[in-house]
């Protein structure tokens, strides 16, 4: 929320108020003059034996407030808030934990990487948007449904594990339903199974997925079939192709060394059927440059905030008016028989 004027430029009207201050003052030397000179001092201070003092300077200080405050008022001050509407502002992260996620041909290796590029995007995000976060191996898991606490996604990502298999296209559709089903019904179940609509909706994008994997589907729905649904519901996937030609992991069983070269083109595709934006990236640093683009591209995909402004006049000129009747009932009290 920021503050603001609608008409700043009668704010320069306040410019008078120190000039008023300092007729005030040099009122006042000029009446003490005036009372020097009086050769009858006696007379006078059977006249007025009480002076205002202290009080006169008070009640002049209060009516130089409220004025100033009055000023204020007819400079139109305002709050200006931005929001942005909740069906605009989710952002699912898909995140591969298949064992090829092992590899260490990126530094230290791939999983531990993109868990800290996540991180780092997470906390780059704009604050009035719910990010979630989805992990996939052979099934899909919801670690983290779409929310505004940034310290719950950290830990959601800390608490990554890999396992095998990969599923890009039953992540998709588990994605595009979650997306579709927040933003029919905000405070509906987790459960992307709940639903098996993903029907196309009218206005803006449900959400966007930013979908972060090396691989290639293995296991359930097809990448193509997932890309489709996401293409319904109209919802854009920014994909991210993380690791090199060269990328090699142990089997767990057996021990013997198996080649997990990234494999782009499926990704690419997604991103270009629906509307979003591939990205390959080969080390830490180029992945972070990719999150950090796809942070620069998501305003238009999750739509521009609303500006709403709250004109604050009233509230000024009631002060103002509370300002100075509080300085006249004082100059009544105080003042009534001084000089």
């Amino acid at each position: 929320m920021t503050s603001d004027f609608l008409a700043p430029g009668r704010l320069w009207l306040l410019l008078a108020i120190p000039l008023l201050a300092v007729a005030y003052v040099v009122v006042l030397r000029w009446r003490r003059v005036a009372q020097v000179r009086f050769t009858q001092v006696d007379l006078l201070d059977e006249i007025a034996p009480h002076r205002p003092g202290w009080r006169r300077h008070l009640v002049a200080l209060l009516q130089l407030a409220g004025l100033a405050i009055g000023l204020v008022a007819i400079a139109r001050p305002v709050d200006r808030t931005t929001e942005r509407e909740r069906s605009q502002g989710r952002i699912l992260v898909l995140f591969d934990v298949s064992l090829s996620m092992m590899a260490t041909d990126v530094e230290p290796d791939r999983f531990t990487a993109a868990q800290e590029a996540a991180r780092d995007f997470v906390d780059e995000v704009d604050p009035d948007v719910e990010v979630g976060l989805i992990s996939f191996s052979g099934v899909v898991n919801v670690d983290v449904s779409p929310t505004l606490d940034r310290g719950e996604m950290d830990r959601g990502v800390d608490n990554l594990e890999l396992a095998e298999s990969t599923a890009i296209g039953d992540a998709l559709t588990a994605a595009t339903r979650l997306l579709v089903r927040g933003a029919d019904d905000p405070e509906g179940s987790d459960d992307p199974a709940d639903d098996e609509s993903t029907d196309e909706t009218d206005g803006p994008a449900p959400g966007v997925i930013v979908l972060l994997s090396d691989g290639e589907t293995t296991v359930g729905r097809a990448t193509a079939e997932g890309a489709d649904n996401a293409v319904e519901a109209g919802v854009p996937v920014f994909t991210i192709a993380f690791g090199t030609e060269d990328g090699t992991i142990a089997d767990p069983v057996t021990g013997e060394i198996v080649p997990v070269p990234v494999r782009p083109a499926d990704l690419a595709d997604v991103a270009e059927r629906t509307g979003g934006a591939a990205f390959e990236a080969e080390t830490g640093r180029e992945l972070a440059d990719a999150y950090d683009e796809i942070r620069d591209s998501l305003g238009e995909t999750l739509g521009e905030p609303t500006e709403t402004i709250t004109e604050l006049t009233w509230r000024w000129a009631l002060a103002s008016i509370a300002v100075l009747a509080t300085a006249w009932l004082l100059a009544l009290w105080w003042l009534r028989g001084m000089v």
